[in-house]
Order: structure tokens, then sequence, then C-alpha cells
């Protein structure tokens, strides 16, 4: 047990000293195939660099099948927030031996160090280009779709964590998949969360103030720990569901990230002067740089990820604790349980006994 606690000691995420506003056209990165998973490309969505490292949002797509490619293998991401949003096709996931679906509409909180494994996702296109080029939404698709390649967008906080391996690929069992999985790196106060659009609390509302718009609040600020919130942002469509305001009381000093996923918006800036996002746009800017959503296209699909100042007050790990963390491997695992047929017991559930239990099988 001694041997797997790692404690955290490297550099405090402190943002840039000058106010941030980072807009990142969609044809100024491409997606880098292999960066992490050889079958994945990951486009940088330019967040790393605006917030000197203390977020990375990027958008994925697979560009090959389970069949071709394989799962990931049993692994854990130790990030102090890690936020997934699908955007087309269909992947599915084992999260500490649950069984989930990821598609368009979903919004994921994956809580940093959540044990899982991607065994399925799809992959439709003809081409290498036309994969570059697969729609994305954040609303289920109807029925009859024209099938999409898995594609997703992925915040975390910070940029920089362990990547640490507890089952290879080929080596995955039933059992294994089926196992939830304890560790001493769950992020405090972060919980696991899947929000579908059929999920309590998800349906659209009348913005604040803005009767011309209507929001989905993503429920993401619990499931943090207070460090992340998120919006689904779009025309109104006379909602008669309560009404969502766009902001958190008493925060200040936080940052935004929004991520123009369809249509068009024209923004106003603090000094008053205009710009437009577009479709694939990425603006990380501090927050209150960004004035009042002007004029925006019938299809406008927004998102807003509003990250707390408080992020500052966290630390990165360091090149040597990264290391030694991946070389540690399932030795950072201090609790397993084989999950029963039909077990309804949450994510994550192992870490919150006391003590932890002892490894079994």
């Amino acid at each position: 047990m001694a041997e797997a606690i790692v404690p955290i000691t490297g550099r405090m995420l402190t943002l840039p000293a000058t106010p941030i506003f980072a807009l990142r056209r969609a044809g100024e990165a491409d997606y880098v195939l292999g960066a992490f998973r050889r079958w994945a490309g990951y486009k940088d969505l330019g967040a790393e660099d605006a917030t000197d490292g203390l977020a990375r949002f990027q958008h994925v797509v697979s560009f090959a099948g389970t069949a071709e490619a394989g799962r990931t293998g049993v692994h854990c991401h130790l990030a102090h927030v890690h936020i997934v949003i699908p955007t087309s096709g269909r992947g599915v996931f084992s999260y500490d031996g649950v069984i989930t679906e990821a598609v368009p509409g979903d919004i994921i909180v994956q809580h940093g160090g959540t044990i899982h494994d991607q065994f399925e996702y799809s992959y439709a296109a003809n081409s290498e280009a036309e994969n570059r080029a697969t729609p994305q939404t954040i609303e289920p698709p109807p029925p009859g779709a024209a099938p999409r390649s898995f594609g997703f967008l992925e915040l975390f906080v910070p940029r920089t964590i362990a990547d640490v391996e507890i089952i290879p690929p080929a080596k995955v069992t039933p059992d294994d998949q089926r196992t939830a999985w304890d560790h001493p790196y769950h992020a405090p106060g972060a919980n696991f969360q899947v929000q579908d659009a059929a999920s309590d609390g998800a349906a659209y509302g009348p913005v604040v103030g803005r009767p011309d718009l209507e929001a989905r609040d993503g429920r993401t600020w619990e499931s943090t720990g207070g460090l992340v919130a998120t919006w689904f942002i779009r025309p109104a469509t006379a909602s008669t569901n309560p009404p969502v305001r766009l902001g958190l009381s008493g925060e200040e000093g936080g940052l935004d990230i929004f991520y123009m996923v369809g249509g068009s918006a024209e923004f106003a800036r603090e000094a008053g002067e205009a710009f437009t996002m577009d479709a694939g746009d990425t603006l990380t800017a501090s927050q209150g740089a960004v004035g009042e959503l002007k004029g925006f296209s019938p299809d406008m699909r927004l998102i807003r990820f509003f990250i707390a100042a408080k992020a500052q007050r966290l630390r990165e790990r360091t090149a040597e604790e990264i290391e030694r963390l991946e070389a540690l491997g399932p030795r950072i695992i201090t609790g397993r349980e084989l999950r029963p047929e039909s077990d309804r017991r949450p994510v994550n559930f192992l870490s919150e006994k006391e003590p932890a239990l002892a490894i079994v099988g």
C-alpha cells in the first residue's frame, strides 16, 4: 500500500496573469492520429496553450472500428476533472464494471480516477478525409440516422495527467469487465455521472433574462466537486420547463470555454467589438471577457464550460510522479469486487467504503 501512494507535488495550476481571449478556428487545427490510442485522431482545441496547461480540451474521432483496432484495456486517467461529451456514433464502456453506452446527447463525468475500458466503438467513414469531416451533434440521433464514427469532446483539468493501465487489452477477461475497482487517487469531492437527454433535470429550459435562448444544465458542477459547470445552449423553442441560469452565484475569477457544435453566433467582447463563432470554433476566455450572445443561426448548438477560479489552487503531477504511477500499473489497486449479475450499485462505490477492500481472486 505504501508503494502505491504517490503524493502530488507539481506546480500550481496558475492561469496567465493577463486576461485570456483565445479563439481557435475549426480550420486552425487538425486531427493527429495515434497521440494516445493508435486508431484515434485527437484535435487540440486550444485550451492547453491559452490556460498554460490548466485545462486540456480536445475532440477525438475513431479512425478504425473495434474489430480492427480492439479495446482500450482497463485503465484510468488520474485527473482532477474528466468530462466526455459524445458528438457522433456510438461507444460502449465498462465503467467500474457497469456497461455504459455513450452516444450524442450524453454528458459523462468520468471522475478523475474512474477505472474503465472502452470495448466497442463505431467507425463508418469511407475515407480518412471523410472521417475527419464527421458531422457533430449534441442531440440524440433520430431513428434511421446514417451511421457515424464515434467522436467525442473531452475536457481534462489539468492538461498533464497520469494514464495508468490496469489490464492490457489482450488480457481483459469477462470478469475483469464486470469488476469494480478502488485505488487512492479518486478526485476529492467528485462523483461519476452520466446524464443523457432523458435524465431527470436534463430538459432544456428558457435562459434567465434571454427569452430567445434555452439551455440544458449538464449538472457537472456537483459531480466535479464544484470545479466545472457545463451548459448546452440553443435557440428557444417555447419551452415550459423551469428556467436555467447561465452562471453560478458567487463565482468570480474563473474561466470560460465555448465550443460551437453547429451553426453560428455573434458575440460582443467586453470592450464592445463583435466577433462570430462558427461550427467547430473554440473560445477560451477569462470570465467576463465575453459579452452578450447576439445574433445566432436557427441551428446554433453551443457548449459552455465554466472552470472555477479555485482550480488554480490545484497542482499537476511532476514527470517523475507520472512515470512512477504508470510503472506501478495494477499495483495502485487497493480493492476490487466482481459485480454480481444485475448489480445496481453506483460506479466507484468501493471508494466510499472504509477501509478499502483487500484484493480478491
